[in-house]
This record gives structure tokens, C-alpha cells and sequence, in this order.
């Protein structure tokens, strides 16, 4: 099949992406558009990852184009409290490079530094909550509310790994965002606007959908199909009968009440991270945008029920008044995102609940791959490209189902239902490896414990970075102090260099302190260089 002509169902987010990159990529395409007017979407803030960038270096954007018309805002960590014990306590999931000292060649063994210091300090000068700060100092900017476009170097180092354009993500309003790529990037590269309802396909003897036919009659025809219609899964589902594979097995949240709130002090809660609050059956997200913090209660449904979850979501925002949103979580895939020539993009192929600010991710690689795939041979595409499409689409949704899973059962909490089930009930065996396998006595058990966990990304083979923040921040170790004294009490080298360690850390410490004590807030940095 070639690929002259491609029909997206469906607006927002996702539908304007679709149309946005692949009219930038692939111009001389005949794209189409149908977006009803009576579905509205659903309008809450969104939180990216750092993958994003991805897609803003394809369509060639910088933060002042299209920043202020989403209120946008930089996003440098993710901060989850209350998950490990319940109690107060909050670790970063910061972005970017990790950092090491001096020649400190192997990331490893700087990583194992800081349980070393753990064994010979005690936790509670190094509680788990500094693993963040300890390995990567984007941490104190994230944890400081600051945003800075250089960093000082770490100790004997004159420059810093440290890179805005790369090293953080976004706080956006995600229907701004597709309205402002059909208005300055889709519409204007010559994708056709059409307001409609689908009402019907016309198929050909091979199964293939020929067109779409609206509620008003008209016919729309092309070579390629891409569903955006969120958890209808019009196309992908229900008209070419793909199998939803939900994920409620491991991911127990399937509703969420979301509203907006005010700012009280932008100086203070315009924070470059998302906070996360774990609360007894489920979390909350805060999502500060320019405007206004989107925020939900994540919970579910099978421990509380929405007239109670209503009643703790007000008393964490300490607001009687606001009006709340609910909203039925579909977690899942669907068995494949590209059949025949319909591809599902977005929640019409899957969904995973917002922990790790999957929702967009999903969308933009699965993009991304999508385009590449049509210029590889000229937008010649057979039943290999679609397997391979398949296969990494896949692999990507199921390795941030397994990443997301982690963060609930490696909780300590077990003072409701919901957490104790979280903890002793999810079956580690549907993973590749059993966690069984893995001992925790070396860092190449606790790397081989990550592995059998499948958290290494998909793009790479880095250790799974942002699992090493999770387990470490949970209170994951991979040596006990006596293993510790075992192993390290006669090697007078390796305990000298335990405590240069030491000495290293607490000095850079104290200059990145004293560093962020003098940086403009994230606000006042937005003020200077976005929103001017």
C-alpha cells in the first residue's frame, strides 16, 4: 500500500499533533481532518516528559512560539510523598543527566556511593530522600522552585551536564496546545478542517476502510486512517473490531474527580515539578500551569466510592467550593495500534493513568515512529512495517505499565486496604523475569533487579534511570550495612573513598545551596524569557 492520503477521526490533543507532524514531515500528503463539535474535551492540565522535546525539535518550535498560548510552564522533576511510608516524606524523580564526581568513570559506582554512605553514615544523614540530590543536582533546582538556563559545575568540573532545552519537560494546557498546531502548523500546511460526526465506514472486500461517511453525508476517502478519538476507539475498535487489553491487574485506579485551582502565591506553587500525594486510595496529582494548577484526585473505584473520594479531595484542597470533574480511567491497549490502514494514536490505541505523565508520551513517540515508518520507503507500507510499528508501539506502553506498577508496590504503606493489595497481591510473575531472581547483595543484583522488573527504557540500555529513582526513593538497597562491614572494613582505600565521598557531597552541597539561594523563581524566570 502507498500512502497518498491520510483522514485523522477526531481533534484535540492528539488529533492535531497527527495532523501538525505529519503535514511538516510529509507536505506533499493530502491530510484530512474530522472533529466533532459535540464532544468536548476534557480540558485538565497535562504533564510531559522529557521525551517531548522530541517532538518540539521535529516540528522545529522553540519555547517562546508556543509556550504563552498554552500556559505553559518547565517541568524539571517529579515529586512523589506520601507513597513510601505515608508519613510526610517525599523523594525527586528529577530529569536530565546524572551527575559524578571527579573521575567517577562508571556511573555505578557513584550510585553505589551513596549506599555506601548510607551503611557508613546512617540514613539518617542520608535519607533515601537525597539519592536524587545526590546523583543529580537538578534536584536542588526542582526542590528551590527555581529555573536557571546554566548551572555550576560539579567540584573539579568547569561546566555542568546540565541543559535546559533537554533536561526538563512541560506543564501545558494539552487543548491549547492542539489549537495551537492547527492554527500555526496544520491549517496553515494545508490540512482540510472538516466539522463532522462519523457516522458510518465504507469498506473494501479486504477489510480495508474506503471512507468515512458523517452524519450530514458527507463522504471522506483516503489511503490511511488514524483514530484519535480518545477511549471511543471509533475506528481501532469499534468499527475494525481490535481486542482491548486492560491492564487492571496491575494498575487499580480507574476514576478521577479533576477540577482547577487558584494560585495563592505564584513565587511559591508555580514549582517546576509535578507533585504527586499519595492519599488512602490513590493519589493526587498538581499540575502548576501559567494560569491556574490542575489538579485530580486518581483513585479507585473498588475501594471508595466517588461521594468519598470527593470528601478527601476537598479536605486535601482545602476547598468546599471548587466544581469537580469526574472522569472514568480505560487503562489499557488495544491488541495492536495498526491494522490494516487504521492506526490508533493516543487514548484510541491506549492509556496508562497519569503517575508518570504517560498520557502525551504515548501520543508523540507513537507519532513520531509513525512517520518515520511512512519515510522509509516512500510511504510504501506492507504487513512488516505495520508488525514492526506494532511490536515497538507495544513495547512502549507495556515498559511504562511495568515502570508505573512499580511505584505502588514497592510502597511500605499499609494503613488501608487499597495499599495493602497494592503490595501483596500483584503477581510479579507476569513479568518476563520473577523478582525472585534477583537478590539484593551488589549493584549488579540491584541492576539485575531492575532488569527483572523489565524497567530498562525502550531507546536505550541506561540502567533504567528513572527506576533507580524509584526504588532508592522507596527505601530500595542494594547492600545491608553488615554486607557492608563484611565487604569494605579491610580495605582501608575503599572506606578512604567512601569518606571522600562524603566530603565531596557535603561541599557541593553547600555551593549548590548557596547557588539556587540566588536564582530568579521559575515565575520570575517565566515572566523574563516566556511571557513577556
Amino acid at each position: 500500500m502507498r500512502v497518498e492520503s491520510i483522514c485523522i477521526v477526531g481533534g484535540g490533543s492528539a488529533g492535531w499533533m497527527s495532523a501538525a507532524l505529519l503535514s511538516h514531515e510529509h507536505p506533499d500528503l493530502e491530510i484530512a481532518l474530522i472533529e466533532s463539535d459535540n464532544i468536548k474535551p476534557i480540558g485538565v492540565g497535562e504533564s510531559t516528559l522529557q521525551h517531548f522535546n522530541r517532538f518540539l525539535k521535529r516540528l522545529e518550535l522553540k519555547d517562546e512560539d508556543w509556550m504563552p498560548s498554552c500556559n505553559a510552564t518547565y517541568k524539571a522533576s517529579i515529586r512523589f510523598k506520601n507513597f513510601r511510608d505515608g508519613k510526610g516524606e517525599a523523594f525527586q524523580y528529577p530529569f536530565g543527566d546524572m551527575d559524578r564526581e571527579g573521575d567517577m568513570d562508571r556511573m555505578d559506582t557513584w550510585i553505589m556511593r551513596f549506599f555506601e554512605l548510607q551503611c557508613m553514615y546512617g540514613k539518617d544523614k542520608y535519607p533515601p530522600e537525597d539519592f536524587a540530590q545526590f546523583i543529580n543536582r537538578q534536584t536542588y533546582l526542582a526542590d528551590a522552585g527555581i529555573m536557571a538556563r546554566e548551572m555550576p559545575g560539579i567540584l573539579d568540573r568547569e561546566e555542568s551536564n546540565w541543559d535546559l532545552d533537554n533536561d526538563t519537560s512541560y506543564h501545558l494546557n494539552a487543548d491549547k496546545f492542539g489549537e495551537y498546531l492547527r492554527d500555526n502548523i496544520a491549517v496553515p500546511n494545508g490540512v482540510h478542517h472538516i466539522k463532522g460526526d462519523v457516522h458510518n465506514i465504507i469498506r473494501t472486500p479486504e477489510g480495508y476502510i474506503k471512507s468515512v461517511i458523517t452524519l450530514d453525508g458527507g463522504c471522506i476517502s483516503a489511503d490511511l486512517f488514524i483514530d484519535c478519538t480518545g477511549f471511543r476507539s471509533l475506528l481501532l475498535e469499534t468499527h475494525m473490531g481490535v481486542d482491548f487489553v486492560p491492564f487492571n491487574d496491575m494498575l487499580f485506579n480507574d476514576s478521577a474527580l479533576v477540577t482547577h485551582i487558584d494560585y495563592k502565591d505564584k513565587e511559591t506553587e508555580m514549582v517546576p515539578y509535578t507533585d504527586c500525594v499519595a492519599l488512602s486510595n490513590g493519589w493526587v496529582y498538581n499540575i502548576p500551569m501559567w494560569n491556574n494548577i490542575g489538579t485530580g484526585y486518581v483513585y479507585s473505584s473498588k475501594y471508595i466510592n466517588e461521594c468519598e473520594a470527593e470528601l478527601e479531595f476537598r479536605e486535601y484542597l482545602n476547598d468546599q467550593d471548587c466544581q469537580l470533574m469526574p472522569i472514568k480511567i480505560k487503562h489499557g491497549r488495544h491488541d495492536v495500534a495498526w491494522t490494516k490502514n487504521v492506526v490508533g494514536i493516543g487514548l484510541a490505541y491506549g492509556f496508562l493513568e497519569p503517575l508518570e505523565s504517560t498520557g502525551l508520551m504515548t501520543t508523540h513517540e507513537n507519532l513520531i515512529l509513525l512517520s518515520d515508518t511512512l519515510s522509509q520507503r516512500d510511504r510504501i507500507v506492507t504487513k512488516h512495517d505495520r508488525d514492526v510499528f506494532n511490536h515497538q508501539t507495544e513495547k512502549i506502553i507495556e515498559s511504562m505499565k511495568n515502570f508505573v506498577t512499580l511505584h505502588y508496590t514497592l510502597s511500605c504503606r499499609d494503613d488501608t486496604q487499597y495499599w495493602r493489595d497494592c503490595t501483596e497481591t500483584i503477581e510479579f510473575g507476569k513479568f518476563e523475569h520473577g523478582i525472585n531472581e534477583a537478590t539484593l547483595i551488589g549493584l549488579n543484583d540491584y541492576r539485575n533487579l531492575l532488569d527483572s522488573l523489565e524497567m530498562k527504557t525502550w531507546e536505550s540500555d541506561n540502567m533504567g534511570e528513572g527506576t533507580i529513582y524509584i526504588t532508592a526513593g522507596m527505601g530500595i538497597r542494594p547492600i545491608s550495612e553488615a554486607f557492608f562491614k563484611e565487604k569494605r572494613s579491610h580495605e582501608e582505600g575503599a572506606l578512604q573513598a567512601v569518606k571522600d565521598a562524603h566530603q565531596a557531597y557535603q561541599k557541593d552541597k553547600e555551593i549548590m545551596l548557596d547557588w539556587v539561594s540566588k536564582q530568579p523563581s521559575h515565575y520570575e524566570y517565566l515572566k523574563e524569557h516566556i511571557y513577556v
